[in-house]
């Protein structure tokens, strides 16, 4: 895979902020570049320091581990979320290449058979290409329709893995949706959040989420009818600022209480399993990213559910919604 980014535009941002010292943040991927733009803001005379930590996304904000070594912190491959940073936060984004558009176009006519009006959705890696997208598929005489999201995204189509509103805010007038970029699992929250046949792309061409999400769904009723005996739940908050749903998580523990069962808050820097083995509770609920029940819940020994899951149990409510993140859960 190709990475493309510019550090020019890094470079004026800290002038104008008069910093020195600089934190670099970066996700796994990124991490071989760590070398090479402290090189390069070394020669500009900054001080730098690398976070050796993962780093999930714009919602996991170091601040509290910089503050007291750094001016700045520098985010890159995400785009801005409103969650605030104790020290200022800049975010280079970081654009991905691979051959999406070949794949599309020797798979075009299974894609006509599908309907005329179609969706386009990306991450912010890939975003910038569905301009490319829409045209071509318009000259194959598509109707194509780029959503708008809301305030915790800056693109439109572009989704996060704990928002789908750039996708829904179209799905009752499109056909299917092409998710224009790599990975699973946020073409799987498009397919979930809005009920519509979602096409992605991978190394070996264009495939349907039809099977994966059918898939992903029976192993979360099976969760959710593991839990359906459970009487003491830990309800996780991640201490990372932009999953840090703790008022979600009183809701919720309030509602449980009710139900006439037991329920505590587990407040956790990183959500990990051995972290959990040592609690005598029947099931958890993960208050942070919507990705940790649905991507991790096989390492775990007990359930693992998300809020709207948890609704299901204490509920009866036989429709599955995907989990996403509100403002109003923190």
């Amino acid at each position: 895979m190709e990475y493309n980014f510019d550090l020019g535009p890094l470079f004026n941002n800290l002038k104008k902020l008069e910093v020195k010292r600089v934190g670099l943040v970066l996700p796994e991927g990124l991490k071989i570049y760590a070398d090479y733009i402290s090189s390069e803001l070394k020669k500009r005379g900054y001080e730098v320091i690398v976070s050796g930590n993962f780093n999930y996304g714009a919602c996991d904000v170091p601040d509290l581990d910089f503050d007291d070594v750094c001016d700045c912190l520098v985010n890159f491959g995400h785009s801005p979320l409103p969650v605030e940073s104790n020290i200022p936060m800049l975010f280079v984004e970081v654009d991905f290449a691979f051959p999406y558009m070949e794949a599309l176009k020797n798979n075009i006519d299974l894609i006509k058979k599908k309907g005329k009006r179609v969706g386009l959705v990306s991450t912010v890696n890939y975003v910038k290409e569905l301009s490319n997208v829409k045209e071509y598929l318009e000259s194959e005489g598509f109707e194509v329709l780029i959503g708008k999201g809301n305030k915790r995204v800056a693109y439109a189509g572009q989704v996060l893995g704990c928002d789908f509103a750039s996708a829904s805010s179209i799905s009752d007038k499109v056909d299917f949706f092409i998710f224009v970029g790599e990975g699973r699992f946020h073409p799987l929250g498009v397919a979930i959040s809005t009920e519509k046949q979602v096409f992605a792309f991978d190394c070996d061409g264009i495939y349907s989420l039809n099977d994966y999400k059918d898939k992903i769904l029976k192993e979360r009723f099976g969760a959710i009818f593991r839990s359906k005996d459970s009487k003491k739940f830990g309800l996780i908050v991640s201490v990372k600022k932009g999953q840090k749903r703790m008022a979600l998580a009183k809701i919720l523990k309030r509602k449980i209480e009710d139900a006439g069962f037991i329920a505590d808050i587990i407040l956790m820097d990183e959500v990990a399993p051995d972290k959990l083995y040592g609690f005598d509770y029947d099931s958890f609920v993960v208050c942070a990213c919507p990705r940790i029940g649905i991507d991790d819940a096989k390492r775990y020994k007990k359930p693992l559910l998300t809020p709207k899951e948890l609704e299901i149990v204490l509920e009866g409510k036989e429709e599955y919604i995907m989990d996403e993140i509100d403002q109003s859960d923190f």
